[in-house]
C-alpha cells in the first residue's frame, strides 16, 4: 500500500505550509477534504478512480489522460463526456491545489486549457448538428470566438463562469442558408451555449456569459464584424477598452479572428497617443470605487475576497488602467494576465518592484482562498462566508491552525492591497459616494454598489444602476458625444447622493431620468452641474418636487441656471412689474424680441418657482407672476404696435390692454392662462382694421410656439360679445355694451379690470374713469342677489368639481369667495374698487359691510386656498387628487401650508383644516348671499 501513493505522500510532504499540513497519510488528507468540501465529497464518491490513481501515478499524467479522452463525438454524446471529463479535472485539480502540488497559475491554466478543448470539440460537433459545409478555415468558415475576462488571460477560477464574444465576418461566413445567415446563428450559438452551461444529470461544463459584447441590449448573440467596428470605433467605452485587454481566440476561424484582433480590438484598445480627458476617464474606472474605509470595511466574515475591498479586482483594475494608458507606447505591456503585466510594470519602471511583490503574493493569497470559497459547494461566489460552520470548514481547507488565525491574515492582505490600490491617481477627484462605491462598469452592477445604492434608501438599485451604465455607454442623445459621457461618469455619484438626499430616492432619480432622456445634447449642461453642483441640486429638487417642470427644463435646460440665484422682482403689495422692454435694442427684428422675451419670462418664471418649492413668499407669489405677465404684455405691446405700423402707417388713435380674472387680480399662478380685452379709440375718421390686426399681433406674439416655448395661453372671452364680436373694442362700444346689453356676471369680472399695457398714460386715466362710471352707475333693479346666484348655479351645473380638491369650483371653494367679495363691491359700490379679493374683502371689513368674524373666515380660507392653487399648478399641473398623488406632492403641499409633516398623520391633518374651511366658507356664502336673497324676496 505504500508503493502505491509514495510518489503522491512524497510531493504532499513538501505541500505549501500556508495550505493543508496536519493529515499525515493520504487517506486522512482525503477525508479532511470530503469533511470539510460537500462537493468535493460528491466527487469523490462519484470518481473514485481518480483518487485510486493519484496515490499511483504523477497528476500531471491523469491530467494528459483526461485531456487525451475529448475527442469528436455527435453533439449530445459530447455533451455528457464533456461533462463527465469536467468532474474528473475538478476533483484531481481540487486534490493536488489543497495539497499544495499545484500553484493557482497551473490550476486557472488546466481549467483554461480544458475550457478551450471543449470549445473546439462543441463548436466542430454542434456545426455538423445544424449540417454546416465545413470549409477550410473550421466548422464554420468567418465565425469565431473570444475569450474575455478570466477566461482570456487563461486563469479561470474553479467554478468561474467564462466571458465569451461570438463575431462573424459578412465576407467569410459560410452558411448553408446564407439568406437567414443572422436567425442560423443565433441558433449556432444558443445551442454551442447550451453545450456548455445546460445543467443535466453529469452536471455542466462552464456557465457561459456573452454580455460582454458591443452594446447587448441591441445586438445578438452573434455580433457581425462591421456592427462591432462601428460600436468600437463610436460608443466603446473604457472599461470595454480595459476588458478587451484579455481578448484572445478561442475556437472557430482562427483566420477571421486574427485580422478582426489586428484591424479592430488592437487599435481600439491601444492608443499610442491619448488626450487629457480620455486619460482622466480611464482615471475614473478606479475612482469610482475609492472611497474612506474603515477597519470594519476589511473583516473577512461576508468579505468579497473578488469584488470587495482590497480584492481580487483591485489588483487586477490597479494593473489594467495602467495597461491602458502606458501600453499604447509601450507593447511589453500588453499582455493578458495579471501578474505578466505587474512585471511589465516594474521593469518599465511605472511601478515600485515592492509593490509588485506584493500585489503578486496577494494576487496568489486571494486565488487560493477563491478557490476554497468555490470548492465547498461549487458556486460562482467569491464571498467569506459569515456562517461560523462554514468558516471553520473553509479554515481547514486553508490548512489553516484556527479560523481566528486565518481570518486576521485575510483581513491583513486586504489592507495591504487597498493600500497600493488607494494610492494609484490618489490626487484626482473622488468619484465614489460618501456612503460608498458606485461602479458603473460591465454589464451588470456588482454587490458594493448595489450595497451603497441600498444606504441612500433606493429600492429599485439594480433599475437605477442600469439606466446610469446606459446613459454611460451613449445609448440617449445626451450622451452621444465622449466628452459628455466623461462629465457624467464625475457626475453620476452626485446624482446618487442628491437624489438619495431628498428623501423620495426613487423619485428623485427616474424623474432626472425623464429629463436626461428627453436632452438632445448633454455637454454644455453637464459641464454647468460639474462646475455649479448647486444647478443640479436644484433641479433635482424642482423635479422631484414638481415632475411636471421635467418636460419644460430638458426643453430648455440653459433655464436651470438662473434658477439656481433667482434675480427675479421681490414679492411687494401690488403687483410688481419687470421692465423687459430694456431687453431689446433697436436693431431687434420681431422673432428675435419675441424669443428673447419668451427667454426672460421664462428664467423669471421658473426661478420664482423655484422659491415656492423652498417655501418662500407663497402667499406673494400670485402678485410676482401677473407683474411677470404685465411686463411682458407691457413690452410686447409697442414691439407689436410697430409691426403693424409697417402696413397701416402710424396709429393715431389710443389703444389699452386690459387685464381681467387673475391677471387683473395679481392672483396668477405658474400654468395660469391670461383674461385681457384691447380698448382702443381711434383717431378722428381713422380706419379700425389696424386695432384688430393689432390684437391679432399680439394674441399670437402671447400664445406661439417658438423654439424657446410660449408665453401664456390667451382668453378674450370676457371683452364685450365674447367670442363673436371684433377682437379689439372701441371706447364707444365698451360703454354702450355697458350701458345696455352687460350681464350682471360681467360687472363682477369687470370689477378685477386692471390696466396692464397702454399707449399713453392719459388714454389709460380715461379707462380707468370709465370703468370706475360704469360700475357706480349700474343699476341691478333689485336682482343683484338673485342674478348672482343664477349664474353660480349654473357654474355649478355646467362646470362642476371633479374631485373634491378641485379647489375653486367646489362647495366653499375658492369661486365662493370671489363671488362674496364682487358681490359687496357691486352692491355698494365704492369710489374705486380694488382689484384683488383679499383687498375687497378688506375693504368691505373696514367699511362695516362685511362682518369682522366673516372676514377673517374668507381671508384665512382665501390664503390657504391661494397656496395650495399655486403648489397644485406646479406640482400637480391642477391635477391634484390625494388617491393619485404621490407621497411627494402631498408632503410638498402640507409644508406650503405650514403643517407638520413629521407628524405621521399629517395629511389627515390637512384634510381636516381643508374641509373645515370650506364648511365655514358655504356658510358665509349661504348667510350673506342666500339670506340677502330671501330678504329680497
Amino acid at each position: 500500500m505504500e508503493n502505491k501513493y509514495d510518489l503522491f505522500e512524497t510531493r504532499f510532504g513538501k505541500a505549501k505550509t500556508s495550505l493543508i499540513i496536519n493529515a499525515h497519510t493520504l487517506n486522512e488528507f482525503i477525508e479532511t477534504v470530503r469533511h470539510n468540501a460537500p462537493y468535493l465529497d460528491s466527487l469523490c464518491v462519484r470518481w473514485p478512480d481518480i483518487i485510486d490513481d493519484i496515490s499511483k501515478v504523477p497528476p500531471e499524467n491523469i491530467l494528459e489522460i483526461i485531456m487525451d479522452e475529448l475527442k469528436p463525438y455527435p453533439l449530445k454524446i459530447l455533451r455528457s463526456k464533456l461533462r463527465c471529463a469536467k468532474q474528473k479535472l475538478h476533483l484531481l485539480i481540487a486534490l493536488c491545489d489543497l495539497a499544495g502540488l499545484w500553484d493557482w497559475k497551473k490550476v486557472t491554466r488546466y481549467l483554461s486549457d480544458f475550457s478551450d478543448r471543449a470549445m473546439e470539440l462543441l463548436i466542430e460537433a454542434t456545426a455538423q448538428e445544424m449540417q454546416f459545409d465545413a470549409g477550410d478555415y473550421g466548422s464554420v468558415s468567418g465565425l469565431f470566438v473570444l475569450a474575455l475576462g478570466k477566461y482570456g488571460g487563461r486563469e479561470l477560477n474553479y467554478s468561474s463562469d467564462i466571458d465569451l464574444i461570438v463575431f462573424y465576418d459578412p465576407d467569410l461566413i459560410k452558411l448553408p442558408n446564407p439568406e437567414r445567415a443572422e436567425r442560423t446563428l443565433v441558433k449556432f450559438v444558443r445551442m454551442l451555449m447550451r453545450g456548455f452551461d445546460e445543467v443535466t444529470q453529469h452536471g455542466y461544463i462552464f456557465r457561459t456569459d456573452l454580455r460582454l459584447r458591443p452594446d447587448p441590449r441591441a445586438n445578438s448573440v452573434a455580433v457581425s464584424t462591421l456592427t462591432a467596428e462601428r460600436y468600437y470605433e463610436s460608443l466603446g467605452q473604457n472599461w470595454e477598452r480595459s476588458a478587451m485587454i484579455k481578448a484572445r481566440y478561442c475556437g472557430g476561424d482562427k483566420r477571421a479572428a486574427d485580422m478582426f484582433i489586428k484591424n479592430v480590438l488592437t487599435p481600439f484598445v491601444w492608443r499610442s497617443s491619448l488626450d487629457f480627458s480620455a486619460v482622466a476617464d480611464i482615471h475614473s474606472i478606479k475612482r469610482q470605487s475609492q472611497f474612506r474605509t474603515k477597519d470594519t470595511d476589511f473583516l473577512a466574515p461576508g468579505h468579497d475576497v473578488k469584488l470587495g475591498i482590497g480584492g481580487i479586482r483591485e489588483i487586477e483594475l490597479f494593473t489594467s488602467i495602467q495597461q491602458l494608458i502606458l501600453g499604447g507606447r509601450n507593447k511589453t505591456l500588453r499582455t493578458p494576465r495579471t501578474v505578466d503585466a505587474l512585471g511589465a510594470l516594474a521593469n518599465g519602471q511605472y511601478i515600485d518592484h515592492v509593490s509588485v511583490k506584493k500585489y503578486n503574493q496577494a494576487y496568489g493569497y486571494l486565488r487560493d482562498l477563491e478557490h476554497r470559497i468555490q470548492m465547498f459547494a461549487d458556486e460562482q461566489t467569491h464571498i467569506w462566508p459569515k456562517d461560523i460552520e462554514k468558516r471553520e470548514k473553509l479554515a481547514k481547507l486553508c490548512g489553516a491552525k484556527n479560523t481566528h488565525e486565518l481570518e486576521q491574515n485575510i483581513q491583513d492582505v486586504l489592507k495591504s492591497v487597498h493600500e497600493i490600490y488607494e494610492a494609484l491617481f490618489s490626487e484626482e477627484e473622488d468619484l465614489s459616494t460618501a456612503k460608498g462605491p458606485l461602479m458603473f462598469t460591465g454589464v451588470s452592477p456588482e454587490a458594493l454598489s448595489l450595497q451603497t445604492l441600498e444606504a441612500y434608501g433606493f429600492k429599485r438599485g439594480e433599475e437605477v444602476w442600469s439606466l446610469i451604465a446606459e446613459w454611460l455607454g451613449g445609448r440617449i442623445r445626451a450622451t452621444r458625444s465622449e466628452r459628455a459621457r466623461e462629465l457624467l461618469t464625475r457626475l453620476a455619484p452626485r446624482i446618487i447622493e442628491m437624489c438619495g438626499n431628498t428623501g423620495v430616492p426613487d423619485a428623485a432619480f427616474f424623474n432626472f431620468a425623464k429629463f436626461i432622456t428627453r436632452l438632445t445634447a448633454g455637454v454644455t449642461l453637464f459641464s454647468l452641474f460639474v462646475n455649479k453642483p448647486q444647478a443640479l441640486q436644484t433641479l433635482i429638487k424642482m423635479i422631484t418636487l414638481a415632475p411636471p417642470l421635467t418636460v419644460t427644463l430638458a426643453h430648455s435646460p440653459s433655464l436651470i441656471d438662473p434658477m439656481v440665484e433667482p434675480d427675479f422682482l421681490s414679492v411687494g403689495h401690488d403687483c410688481d412689474t419687470p421692465k423687459y422692454a430694456q431687453l431689446f435694442t433697436a436693431e431687434m427684428d420681431y422673432e428675435d424680441a419675441l424669443n428673447t422675451m419668451r427667454r426672460n419670462v421664462h428664467e423669471d418664471q421658473l426661478s420664482l418657482v423655484a422659491t415656492l418649492l423652498n417655501m418662500q413668499d407663497i402667499e406673494g407669489a400670485g402678485q410676482v407672476f401677473s407683474g411677470i405677465a404685465q411686463g411682458a404684455i407691457d413690452a410686447l405691446l409697442p414691439i407689436c404696435a410697430r409691426e403693424i405700423e409697417k402696413r397701416f402707417g402710424k396709429i393715431q388713435g389710443n389703444y389699452a390692454v386690459i387685464g381681467l380674472g387673475k391677471l387683473g387680480g395679481c392672483e396668477m399662478r405658474y400654468t395660469s392662462d391670461i383674461d385681457i380685452m384691447l380698448l382702443y379709440e381711434p383717431y378722428a375718421g381713422e380706419n379700425v382694421e389696424p386695432y384688430n390686426t393689432l390684437t391679432r399681433r399680439l394674441i399670437t406674439a402671447l400664445s406661439s410656439v417658438t423654439h424657446e416655448g410660449k408665453l401664456y395661453d390667451v382668453d378674450m372671452a370676457l371683452r364685450p360679445s365674447g367670442r363673436s364680436g371684433p377682437l379689439a373694442v372701441s371706447l364707444n362700444a365698451f360703454n354702450t355694451y355697458y350701458n345696455g346689453e352687460a350681464w350682471t356676471w360681467e360687472f363682477m369680472a369687470l370689477t378685477r379690470a386692471r390696466i396692464i399695457a397702454t399707449s399713453s398714460p392719459q388714454f389709460s386715466q380715461k379707462i380707468d374713469t370709465l370703468i370706475d362710471q360704469q360700475l357706480l352707475s349700474k343699476s341691478y333693479n333689485g336682482k343683484l342677489e338673485i342674478d348672482i346666484l343664477e349664474m353660480h348655479s349654473r357654474l355649478n351645473t355646467q362646470k362642476p368639481a371633479t374631485h373634491e380638491w378641485q379647489i375653486k369650483r367646489v362647495p366653499g371653494g375658492l369661486q365662493d369667495i370671489e363671488f362674496i367679495a364682487q358681490y359687496l363691491m357691486l352692491k355698494y359700490k365704492p369710489n374705486r374698487i380694488p382689484s384683488a379679493s383679499v383687498a375687497m374683502l378688506s375693504l368691505a371689513q373696514e367699511e362695516g359691510w362685511l362682518d369682522r368674524k366673516y372676514c377673517r373666515t374668507l381671508q384665512s380660507a382665501l390664503e390657504f386656498y391661494t397656496v395650495a392653487s399655486q403648489m397644485f399648478a406646479i406640482t400637480t399641473k391642477d391635477m391634484f387628487a390625494p388617491k393619485n398623488a404621490s407621497d411627494t406632492a402631498k408632503r410638498t403641499l402640507a409644508q406650503s401650508l405650514k403643517i407638520n409633516v413629521e407628524n405621521p398623520a399629517y395629511f389627515s391633518d390637512l384634510e381636516v383644516l381643508y374641509f373645515g374651511y370650506r364648511k365655514q366658507v358655504l356658510e358665509v356664502f349661504n348667510n350673506i348671499l342666500s339670506s340677502a336673497c330671501v330678504h329680497r324676496h
